[in-house]
């Protein structure tokens, strides 16, 4: 090659827009917008949103020894379980279509509503139309991606790997493809995706970003290997950030770590982490290896850290404990029962909507401890805005030997990395507005 050459090549290269590709090692951001607005008197329907979500993932589990094996994933897409969650926004196609999808760490495929639509439901965008991008593909059956989907969900026919997902209040049907992906300012070729043009639920988005641990999630396709993101507290916050690949650090000194452990029955879709103590102001419950641990078979029990579903639930004897001691500690404060679908719930005294509970520490593997910051919340307030009423951000998670969940409440004000290459859940207080 020429001197000439090499500098003209050399300036081109200086020229083009700065697109980041799979293999690039660089961080980018993106943001997270709550879907539902956290207010008092909004409770009520996010319990009710809840119940829907923890049982799909309830039910995910209980079906995943049956049809998961080691060379695939539980295929989630369950058009409601993200609306306890964010929207992140991506873009899709060539030209790019910029769609708001769930952020859900509880599921694995990335999917939006494609054109043309037997049985859409509206969302903040027209649907997406494969047949306006020159880079979008089909996947055959053969491809690596289709082998991912379970066998009861899968098909295979002209259109190529045809998926149709029921579940207790819905479905979801389509085919895989392909496509340009864009998350922030980077952008990534070739994605495996859903396209689904049947839908039997309405949601308030424009479908979902799996960021769970499976093949078909977002996380391994971009090829990042790490995420992170902090939310904002407040019901009038603005957005939050989610950072990916080399951005996705904490640096404070405060950062605890524990490992992700894994389901010995499933394949470890889910963010399981092994949660060994809870601490109440003073007092350390007595939680065993069995409180929350997994069941025998494996099909229940076990902790997860789920950013679509809103408040934290816990097996039924961990959680009587965790209420009993709030009580045993605030005696002087006046409970207040039923309110808003919570359980454990404080009339405020003193005009100024304050009251005071003990702290709360959960305590994991390694010894790392997590001094929760939102575990209250005010669902009642009087004409001036005051809270009347503060509610604990917890319920008992319902059957015999039900899944834990730690919901987005108490994960607010906290920077959380989700360390898939490490196999490791790390956590800092931050200033989420400030990352």
């Amino acid at each position: 090659m020429s001197s000439s050459t090499a500098a003209i090549l050399a300036l081109v290269i200086i020229l083009l827009p700065p697109i980041t590709l799979a293999g690039d090692l660089h961080g980018f951001r993106a943001t997270l917008t709550r879907i539902h607005e956290l207010s008092p008197g909004k409770y009520s329907e996010a319990v009710r949103r809840d119940s829907h979500r923890i049982a799909f993932l309830s039910d995910a589990t209980a079906a995943g020894k049956a049809t998961t094996t080691n060379s695939s994933v539980s295929f989630q897409a369950l058009l409601e379980n993200g609306v306890g969650g964010y929207n992140m926004n991506i873009s899709v196609g060539t030209p790019l279509l910029t769609f708001p999808v769930v952020a859900d760490t509880g599921s694995d495929l990335i999917w939006t509503q494609c054109a043309p639509c037997t049985k859409c439901f509206q969302q903040p965008a027209p649907p997406f139309q494969p047949a306006s991008s020159s880079t979008f593909s089909k996947l055959p059956c053969t491809s690596s991606f289709c082998q991912f989907l379970p066998n009861s969900i899968r098909t295979c026919n002209a259109t190529g790997c045809v998926y149709n997902y029921k579940y207790g209040s819905g479905y979801t049907a389509g085919y895989l493809a392909t496509e340009t992906l864009k998350v922030g300012d980077a952008s990534f070729p070739s994605v495996a995706f859903g396209c689904s043009t049947e839908n039997g639920v309405g949601n308030s988005t424009s479908g979902i970003a799996g960021l769970g641990r499976g093949a078909l999630s977002l996380i391994p396709q971009l090829g990042v290997g790490r995420f992170s993101y902090c939310l904002r507290s407040g019901s009038a916050a603005g957005a939050s950030p989610i950072l990916f690949g080399s951005l996705a650090n904490l640096t404070d000194g405060n950062v605890q770590s524990t490992p992700f452990v894994n389901n010995p029955a499933v394949h470890p879709s889910y963010y399981y982490v092994n949660l060994t103590g809870i601490t109440v102001g003073e007092t350390d419950l007595p939680v065993t290896t069995s409180t929350f641990g997994f069941t025998q078979n494996g099909l229940g029990g076990g902790t997860i850290v789920d950013s679509g579903t809103t408040l934290t639930y816990l097996a039924k004897d961990g959680y009587e404990m965790v209420k009993q001691a709030f009580l045993s500690q605030t005696a002087n404060v006046t409970t207040v029962n039923g309110t808003r679908g919570l359980d454990l719930c404080f009339k405020s005294t003193g005009g100024g909507g304050g009251i005071a509970v003990p702290s709360l520490v959960l305590r994991f593997d390694g010894g790392a401890e997590y001094a929760v910051p939102t575990y209250f919340a005010g669902v009642e307030t009087d004409s001036q805005g005051s809270v009347t009423v503060a509610c604990l951000m917890m319920l008992p998670a319902k059957g015999d030997q039900p899944m834990s969940v730690i919901g987005n409440v108490m994960q607010m004000d906290m920077h959380l990395l989700y360390d898939l290459d490490g196999g490791i859940f790390s956590f800092a207080p931050a200033d989420c507005a400030k990352v």
